[in-house]
């Protein structure tokens, strides 16, 4: 919702802000001199697993995200922490504990923060990082003929909504949780190499959401094949059975918003990720190179998803 009426306000006339809201980009960018911009942006999660350390490190992974789904390289951190009245002193540090551990092995280590009393639990970094000003990845970069990769497997949504229902256990989110807590910091040089100018991280509004808003940005249609398209052991199969959050409707929507949809989605496009990985646009003859190099770099399950064609909107095929 603040992202749509986020949008709706004027931009801000600063030529220094090479980033915003405008484009539905991942964070927002202020060139600081020729060769460096910093690289703002916030993101706060509520729970999605039992263990509180690993729910921290969740929130942190998926906050710097957006970070590096900019092409940059996150410098510090500020966290926030929202806890109901009651909640237990011993959980409390050890979410804080979980996300300072993962920002300071990310290099952004957290230096202060805040906390209030909420009705529901909920962590999150605001994070500050530098990028190249020239070397931004950016939604509206799509060129006609660029192939698309994506780096991690889909399904999160669809899976801790299971757990939640007690459809599924903490033993059979393994995966799916070791990529959660996963950065995308790795992929970062790989796509910088060769010569990527568009990417996104895939988080909330799911694929199809973040897809639908690289295609309006750029001016062109994004074909997925659905055929491709990566999922997390056992996220299809909770799709199937009706374990689906609510932001698979409002998903499909947004996309239908943003221009024309064609095709029927299969439902795990809408799924909405928390920490999810990146959907990469890059020249179709750099394509390979960057598959094989991605893979390389920690990312195994990547996949080539789709390609960018002429005209408007997302079709599935």
């Amino acid at each position: 919702m603040l992202r749509q009426v986020l949008g709706a306000l004027p931009v801000p006339g600063d030529p220094r802000l090479l980033a915003g809201f405008d484009k539905a980009e991942d964070a927002a960018v202020f060139r600081l001199d020729e060769d460096r911009a910093v690289v703002v942006t916030i993101d706060v999660i509520t729970p999605l697993v039992d263990d509180p350390f690993l729910f921290g490190e969740i929130a942190a992974a998926n906050a710097l995200s957006d970070v590096y789904a900019m092409g940059g390289e996150p410098l510090f951190s500020l966290s926030f922490l929202g806890v109901p009245r009651g909640f237990p002193d011993e959980a409390i540090v050890a979410i804080v504990r979980g996300g300072a551990s993962l920002a300071k092995a990310s290099g952004a280590p957290i230096v202060g923060g805040h906390s209030i009393e909420s009705k529901d639990l909920m962590f999150g970094l605001a994070a500050v990082g530098l990028a190249s000003p020239n070397r931004l990845f950016r939604n509206d970069a799509l060129a006609v003929g660029d192939q698309l990769l994506l780096t991690k497997p889909l399904g999160t949504g669809t899976l801790t909504t299971a757990l939640k229902n007690d459809a599924l256990t903490e033993d059979d989110l393994a995966e799916a949780t070791s990529g959660m807590r996963q950065t995308n910091r790795a992929a970062v040089a790989p796509c910088h190499a060769l010569g990527v100018r568009a990417a996104t991280d895939v988080t909330g509004f799911g694929l199809i959401g973040h897809a639908a808003e690289m295609a309006n940005a750029s001016s062109v249609r994004i074909v997925i094949d659905s055929a491709s398209v990566p999922a997390y052991p056992h996220a299809r199969e909770m799709l199937a059975k009706g374990h689906v959050t609510r932001a698979d409707r409002t998903n499909l929507e947004y996309a239908r918003e943003l221009g024309p949809l064609e095709g029927a989605p299969e439902p795990l496009l809408m799924d909405p990720q928390t920490s999810g990985g990146l959907l990469v646009a890059v020249s179709a003859r750099a394509s390979e190179e960057l598959l094989g190099a991605l893979r390389k770099a920690g990312f195994p399950a990547t996949c080539r998803v789709g390609q960018v064609c002429e005209g408007a909107g997302v079709q599935v095929a």
